[in-house]
């Protein structure tokens, strides 16, 4: 998928921290008044945590390099899941879009259904949701530190930390940046993963869209909810109030899981070179492809980029840029925006995933 562009202002973070600081109450202040009192905010703070309640889960850590050769210095921090009443031999690494952290894996869309997490367990499969290098609970170098394979040099180091731990099959599961990231790792390490399911990204992306939303995106240092954070200019975040426009199908949402997101956001670093995530090296994946995307996305559907009107349209626009090893399957999820594990909608394509997962992994087939 397209990458943000890189910052044009370069203004002192100290100097605009008190101003962040009110900006930042106001903005929560307009955002309870739209979508709920502070008792549904309470309720949301608690939404991502309250997903591994029917997994066994437990923190994880790994000590990675963020660049060839260099040192294992950096920390990424994780959470994994497995089932609670049979050892999985086959395990889900999630890799988190832009804007969210590993919490989007274990946040539930609609309430009493399962997380995603929660749904791998129960289907028999490990997952490990954990926070890109520059997000949450992980590291945060300086943005120079970072090169356009960082975020793919870091998930091959944890396919091989859970190789080690005796895990026989490695599905790499991503969301929007989070999946372009894996369809790169699939793409030029055709050997390193079992499978992949690729959700908001995968299929041809409307560009027109994408250049709209770029114009959203500030220094994480000049963005309320992050100025504390002392990062550099190179870490970028969208705007509080965007993600309800860009993200959300509102007709299948719950108001406090938008709110709790909405107040909740993570910066990210990404790739300098536009042509990052090039689909003509789609055709080097050897491994099946499971594509799931929201029919509201607007990020992908309409416009330059893909006819979402049907699963056949999908299909369509998708198939020619994967070769014949990537056994593509699309899914289109109806009345859902692009953060498909947000919406009420989810439960249903969870057990879709899982299904695949023992179709076309666990089974081989």
């Amino acid at each position: 998928m397209p990458i943000p562009p890189a910052p044009t202002f370069q203004e002192n973070q100290m100097a605009l921290r008190p101003r962040a600081l009110a900006a930042a109450a106001a903005a929560a202040a307009l955002l309870l008044s739209l979508f709920g009192s502070p008792a549904a905010a309470s309720t949301a703070s608690a939404a991502p945590s309250g997903g591994q309640a029917r997994a066994n889960c437990e923190p994880f850590t790994s000590q990675v390099a963020a660049t060839e050769g260099a040192p294992a210095d950096q920390r990424i921090v994780g959470t994994l899941c497995t089932p609670r009443s049979t050892r999985a031999t086959t395990v889900q690494l999630l890799v988190h879009g832009g804007t969210y952290d590993k919490d989007y894996w274990t946040v539930r869309g609609r309430t009493g259904g399962p997380s995603y997490v929660e749904a791998a367990a129960r289907a028999g499969h490990a997952a490990l949701a954990f926070d890109r290098l520059g997000t949450g609970a992980s590291s945060a170098p300086h943005s120079s530190r970072f090169t356009d394979s960082t975020h793919e040099l870091v998930t091959l180091q944890l396919i091989r930390a859970l190789r080690d731990r005796g895990y026989r099959k490695v599905v790499l599961v991503g969301h929007s940046f989070g999946a372009t990231v894996a369809r790169m790792v699939a793409a030029k390490h055709p050997d390193a993963v079992d499978g992949l399911i690729l959700t908001g990204e995968g299929a041809p992306p409307n560009l027109a869209a994408f250049e709209e939303m770029f114009h959203l995106y500030v220094p994480a240092g000049q963005h309320p909810l992050l100025a504390g954070r002392g990062l550099d200019d190179g870490y970028l975040a969208l705007r509080t109030g965007n993600k309800a426009a860009w993200f959300y199908n509102r007709r299948t949402t719950e108001p406090h899981v938008l709110l709790h997101d909405e107040l909740t956001t993570e910066p990210g670093v990404y790739p300098t070179d536009p042509a990052y995530g090039d689909v003509a090296l789609n055709q080097r994946i050897r491994v099946p492809v499971l594509v799931v995307v929201g029919q509201g996305d607007k990020l992908i559907c309409g416009g330059t980029g893909t006819d979402c009107s049907s699963p056949a349209t999908l299909k369509a626009a998708a198939a020619p840029l994967y070769g014949p090893r990537a056994r593509l399957e699309t899914l289109l999820v109806p009345d859902t925006g692009h953060s498909l594990n947000v919406h009420r909608t989810a439960p249903t394509w969870y057990a879709y995933v899982q299904d695949w997962t023992k179709r076309r992994v666990d089974g081989g087939r």
